[in-house]
């Protein structure tokens, strides 16, 4: 059955009922939106808040001095917290990273043994040299090569097709200079262990490189000096930040460590061939010897180190190593300075190194200054002409402004590697003396005595590890935002009794505090007004449900008190409006 209101209800008009609709939404604004309610709910919070100090300045038995004095406290308070917490968001923005020394000790093993790279002084043979005309345009490449005047009338467009084959013409052999090789304590044949590369020295050979498969981007069989052999050793890639595949071949390069000391090193005998010098850019003989990392493009002229001819060296060896968590990426670039190798991509390498990436930026320097390229350099432009004796005075500036700090042109735009692998080397030597007596190992000692080759001409060179484990330093952020969190919390609890709790105290007061009572006003408002018209409220009319009926008493056990169940309590409970300070 359907019960509708009449337009008269409970004696009342429909004027009467709007009207008190009316004054009640007027009651409710002045009890929740007025100046008084405001400051019973401010003062209600000051007297309850966990925040220290907050609840003497609502506390009504002191007087207002007293509770000036608190509040003048609690701002004086905030500021110096304020003020440490400023210079700890200083302190992390600054220098978020750290770097310390790794934990775990690493083993040698764990990383390939270093790059060497060994020159000859000299440049050019000159018996080769005899045979190229000094009209032709080789003549002017090779001026080029040796850094001489020569003959600056003569106009060419230098190439590196022409310049390679110049250069592997005149420079000596790697079979020529290398007489014996022996690595971990075995013999190794020095043509299958020792490539040729072309450095700022000339044509050179390295040991252990990466292949130039996994070294240039863009591989073609023309970067190689030579056309590669079939050995039993293969090539595999490896970087400084992905390290060695779990899954390695018998024989491959670049190879790991062969052990600890001198024997079980690296140990090779050179010839320096005195008598074909003809262009070097030292005032001795001998050979310029380089230790570098086996995914960077050695830079000889500047860095390697000499070895006269005529004497045996000692060069130890030390890895360092360094490497960087992952949680550092999160840190801008030009803060933490350094860059992943997904990061820094180069045009001609594969592998970012702070080397490869000032070789490129040297390249297009010249070639932006001077319109040329220097042979050794990346061929970042296959067109770009070779640089000839006529661009050097424009070559040697802008090379002298680039490795000048107060110089208008450098590479300050290449940092250095979150993961990078160097090597610190040292060098001892003392001359070679014929005879018996002197011995520096069975087989080694039978070749020299040998009498084949002049021993004033000739270097030993062992290079070795002194111990087979490292630490590596590692970068990691000095302040992430945990800590920086714990530290901004601890000052904000020792100064103020601060927590997280106290600003979900704050959004409370807020939000959900004043949301229950105006509901909670909302309801008494409408019961007051459904007492007063004395029936159901105008609106939409409603349909009455019929009670079903209560149990008959026959179905009633005398085990089963008549009582209320639980959940029909606690609703008779939750009847009861909850008490607000503000609502009056």
């Amino acid at each position: 059955m359907n019960i509708f209101v009449d337009s008269k209800v409970g004696g009342l008009p429909k004027t009467a009922v709007g009207q008190l609709a009316h004054n009640s939404s007027d009651d409710d604004e002045q009890t929740l939106c007025n100046r008084e309610s405001a400051k019973r709910s401010i003062k209600y919070y000051l007297q309850n808040t966990t925040l220290h100090g907050l609840k003497y300045i609502a506390e009504d038995r002191i007087t207002i001095p007293e509770r000036v004095f608190f509040g003048i406290s609690f701002v004086l308070v905030v500021i110096l917290s304020g003020f440490f917490i400023s210079n700890i968001y200083v302190k992390w923005s600054a220098s978020p990273i750290i770097i310390s020394t790794g934990a775990k000790q690493k083993l040698t093993s764990s990383i390939p043994f270093p790059a060497i790279t060994i020159c000859n002084l000299n440049q050019a043979l000159r018996s080769r040299v005899k045979r190229i005309s000094r009209s032709s345009t080789n003549y002017s490449l090779l001026m080029s090569l040796c850094d001489q005047g020569g003959d600056l009338t003569i106009s060419y467009i230098g190439t590196w097709k022409y310049f390679k084959a110049i250069l592997v013409e005149v420079a000596q052999p790697c079979n020529d200079m290398l007489l014996y090789c022996s690595f971990g304590a075995k013999q190794e044949n020095c043509s299958v262990i020792f490539n040729s590369v072309l450095t700022d020295d000339g044509l050179c050979c390295t040991f252990n490189a990466l292949d130039p498969i996994y070294l240039f981007r863009n591989y073609s069989d023309d970067v190689r000096l030579s056309p590669p052999r079939d050995t039993h050793y293969k090539a595999i890639n490896w970087t400084p930040e992905r390290g060695y595949t779990k899954k390695l071949p018998d024989f491959y390069y670049p190879r790991g460590s062969g052990g600890t000391g001198s024997r079980m090193g690296l140990s090779v005998v050179l010839n320096a061939s005195i008598g074909e010098y003809y262009c070097t850019k030292s005032m001795s003989v001998g050979f310029k010897v380089l230790v570098h990392s086996p995914a960077e493009l050695p830079k000889v002229s500047n860095y390697g180190f000499l070895v006269t001819a005529g004497r045996e060296a000692r060069i130890p060896i030390e890895p360092v190593y360094e490497d960087a968590l992952s949680s550092i990426r999160s840190i801008k670039k030009n803060v933490r300075r350094c860059l992943f190798s997904d990061e820094g991509d180069l045009a001609y390498y594969r592998t970012y190194s702070r080397k490869n990436c000032e070789l490129e930026c040297e390249a297009k320097l010249l070639l932006r200054e001077c319109n040329c390229v220097l042979y050794y350099l990346p061929r970042i432009d296959p067109m770009a002409r070779v640089c000839g004796p006529n661009d050097n005075v424009c070559t040697v500036t802008v090379q002298t402004q680039i490795e000048s700090s107060q110089g208008n042109l450098s590479c300050d735009s290449c940092w250095p590697g979150c993961f990078e692998l160097t090597y610190r080397a040292t060098i001892s030597s003392s001359l070679i003396v014929p005879g018996r007596s002197y011995q520096n190992g069975d087989e080694l000692i039978a070749y020299i005595l040998n009498g084949s080759v002049d021993l004033n001409e000739l270097s030993i060179l062992n290079f070795f590890y002194v111990s087979n484990i490292f630490r590596s330093t590692t970068k990691s952020e000095m302040f992430g935002f945990t800590e920086f969190l714990s530290n901004t919390g601890g000052l904000l609890g020792l100064f103020m009794g601060f927590s997280i709790f106290s600003v979900i105290e704050i959004v409370y007061y807020i939000t959900v505090r004043p949301y229950c009572a105006s509901r909670t006003l909302r309801q008494h408002r409408r019961q007051r007004k459904q007492a007063e018209l004395g029936w159901l409220p105008p609106g939409k009319p409603q349909r009455l449900r019929r009670r079903r009926p209560p149990p008959a008493y026959s179905q009633l056990t005398r085990s089963q008190p008549l009582r209320p169940s639980l959940w029909q309590a606690l609703h008779h409970r939750q009847q009861e409006p909850p008490i607000y300070p503000y609502l009056d």
